[in-house]
């Protein structure tokens, strides 16, 4: 996978795409629609990988096939999500949770081996997992419509298909008979389709098309409507009774209908800043996400509540003049981890121009107590910790004042945070700003952090089977604003490897750190392609700062034998950085063992009291780059240290 990509585009669509639908009927079918109008609208749910999803997938496509009179459609595939996965994360218990008429099954792609943890055997726990889905959507009262996986785009010498994904589309033909389920031969329809058009014909349907790299894989918009046609035509086929649910031609995406609105103050709430409003506000969200997905708002108010829980599909909305405010009693925070928590959802959104306050400042002055006397500190909710979930999206809202971390998006993909603002204290103890955590696909733009400690924090504190070293990847963080705090940092927690980090166009005004690594023996992994440019820092005690030891860097040390969780940092750029420092340049400092290398300055000109630290560090190269100090050296040249290019004063 090329690591270029506008991630920005792809999320927007997809949480947008995915909270189109207004609320569903509710009601279950018999085994057979009799009529060619039903009375009721009938509903659809899409379970699936990413070749069902909104915008790699056929789901989009099938939505603008809908004829909204008579059927609506909410879209719960998830991208990279194997049969087995798709259970074992609870994403098949958020589904059903809809309790709709029909559930549309597709698995397959991330069913092929090679993906630890998340592959199947076609014949043995594939089965067994595609059985489960039809047995539990029966018990519902629902009709599971098994789908047969579309084909990958792969052509032999002969100009034809070579399906990778036979022996699972058998598996699904046999289910569906044995079953008596109806089934949407997928595999066959889009091999034949894919045969008719040639390799190169296919290319205008697929993902990377525009960029001039096509995938043979995922599906650009137009692709969607084009194998969602064949879905839909091997349902009609297989239920024909659902005949009308359909149009004979597609409508555009942008004439979909808008999503339903859900006003809290309909549910209740009084926004007094004086009574508890959790119980309106979680009804709200409960009500939305049961009806297919939409919009729940907040106006203008002050509403004070209890740890919430957001649902699938749906956006809070918080007007400008509203603000959401935490309790600050802990016991309303036995039962979680922050005050507005999100677990295992897809297609969520917390949006609008209003404020979430933590209300932290009861939480902070135990803690600092606790520091001081150097005491165990008590345990304090975060403030959005957002965990397994995918296509999130976070725009234009003030976070403030949390009792620890602000913005936890932990094992999640596809997540867009953009003009997000956070504040806290600058002495407000762990007042994190954003900290993914083993998260993948992650844009944050124009955000200003001014916080307590790391205003961004990328964490890896786990080893992901499904992506070995790579836990946390494919990062990029551009036009943000980082004043009070620790920086831009990497760790400490870095077991499962980050890499793939694009940090560019940022500035930071007064912070500890610039840019920051931080890590250490037995919670340490593989730091690799992490690239930072453009930056301008002013009045940033520590430039650079990189180094294998946490919390505090001793002055000698001896060589360990070297362990799957030591830290390793590796093919670090920073290009084109300007910065000023009243203390030091900073440090680059490596374990005896395994020396920190191949760290990139290109253009870099750090103006600083003291020259930069290095032990324990090789292939550090400098190209255009010159540090000036008031007082002694440039390097501060220590142990096992290899610094080559720089300019001098």
């Amino acid at each position: 996978m090329s690591f270029s990509f506008n991630i920005k585009q792809i999320i927007y669509c997809k949480v947008v795409c995915s909270l189109i639908l207004l609320s569903c009927a509710g009601s279950l079918l018999a085994d057979e629609i009799h009529s060619d109008s039903p009375a009721t609208k009938v509903t659809f749910v899409l379970v699936g990988d990413s070749t069902v999803a909104d915008t790699s997938g056929w789901g989009l496509g099938f939505k603008c096939f809908l004829n909204y009179d008579q059927a609506e459609c909410v879209n719960m595939a998830a991208g990279g999500r194997s049969s087995l996965s798709y259970l074992r994360e609870k994403r098949w218990d958020n589904a059903k949770e809809l309790k709709a008429d029909y559930y549309l099954i597709q698995f397959g792609h991330n069913d092929q081996p090679g993906k630890l943890g998340v592959s199947t055997e076609p014949d043995k726990d594939y089965r067994e997992y595609m059985t489960r889905y039809v047995d539990e959507a029966r018990a519902l009262g629902a009709h599971p419509v098994l789908v047969t996986p579309l084909t990958r785009r792969e052509f032999g010498n002969d100009g034809k298909i070579r399906s990778s994904l036979a022996r699972y589309a058998d598996v699904v033909r046999q289910i569906a008979e044995e079953k008596k389920v109806p089934l949407v031969d997928l595999q066959a329809s889009s091999i034949a389709l894919c045969d008719q058009l040639g390799k190169k014909g296919c290319f205008p349907y697929s993902d990377g098309f525009a960029e001039g790299n096509p995938g043979n894989t995922h599906l650009n918009d137009k692709g969607s409507v084009l194998f969602a046609k064949l879905v839909v035509q091997g349902l009609v086929k297989a239920v024909p009774s659902l005949k009308s649910c359909f149009l004979d031609q597609p409508v555009p995406s942008s004439e979909l209908p808008a999503p339903a609105v859900f006003n809290v103050r309909d549910f209740g709430a009084k926004g007094d800043g004086k009574t508890f409003d959790t119980e309106a506000i979680q009804k709200a969200l409960d009500t939305c996400w049961h009806a297919g997905g939409g919009i729940v708002r907040l106006p203008a108010g002050t509403y004070l509540s209890q740890p919430i829980f957001l649902r699938s599909q749906t956006t809070l909305q918080l007007d400008e003049g509203a603000i959401l405010r935490a309790s600050d009693n802990p016991q309303d925070f036995s039962d979680a981890r922050a005050f507005i928590n999100a677990n295992n959802l897809t297609g969520v959104a917390i949006t609008g121009k209003g404020t979430i306050d933590g209300a932290g400042a009861k939480w902070w002055e135990p803690v600092r107590e606790a520091k001081r006397l150097d005491q165990q500190l008590r345990r304090r909710p975060r403030l959005v910790v957002l965990s397994w979930c995918m296509y999130v999206r976070v725009e234009g809202v003030t976070l403030e004042n949390s009792p620890s971390f602000h913005l936890v998006p932990s094992d999640c993909e596809d997540v867009e945070i953009e003009n997000v603002t956070i504040h806290a204290p600058a002495d407000a103890p762990n007042t994190d700003g954003i900290d993914p955590s083993a998260s993948r696909y992650i844009h944050i733009v124009n955000c200003v952090l001014d916080t307590g400690d790391d205003n961004i924090a990328i964490k890896s504190g786990h080893i992901d089977l499904a992506h070995p070293g790579g836990a946390a990847e494919h990062i990029t963080i551009t036009n943000c604003m980082f004043l009070h705090g620790h920086g831009m940092s990497i760790g400490s927690e870095t077991l499962g490897g980050v890499r793939d980090l694009r940090v560019e166009h940022c500035t930071f005004t007064g912070t500890t750190s610039g840019i920051r690594i931080k890590s250490r023996r037995g919670h340490g992994g593989l730091l690799e392609n992490l690239v930072y440019s453009d930056i301008t820092m002013t009045n940033v005690d520590f430039p650079i700062y990189f180094t294998s030891y946490y919390p505090r860097v001793p002055q000698k040390d001896k060589a360990q034998p070297v362990a799957e969780d030591s830290p390793v940092f590796r093919k670090i750029v920073i290009r084109n950085l300007t910065a000023s420092s009243s203390k030091t340049a900073g440090m680059i400092v490596g374990l005896p063992e395994l020396p920190i290398e191949n760290v990139v300055f290109e253009n870099v000109y750090i103006t600083a009291s003291k020259g930069m630290t290095v032990r324990n560090a090789g292939e550090i190269k400098f190209r255009q780059s010159t540090i000036r100090v008031q007082t002694g050296a440039q390097l501060i040249m220590e142990t096992n240290a290899s610094v080559t290019g720089l300019q001098s004063n």
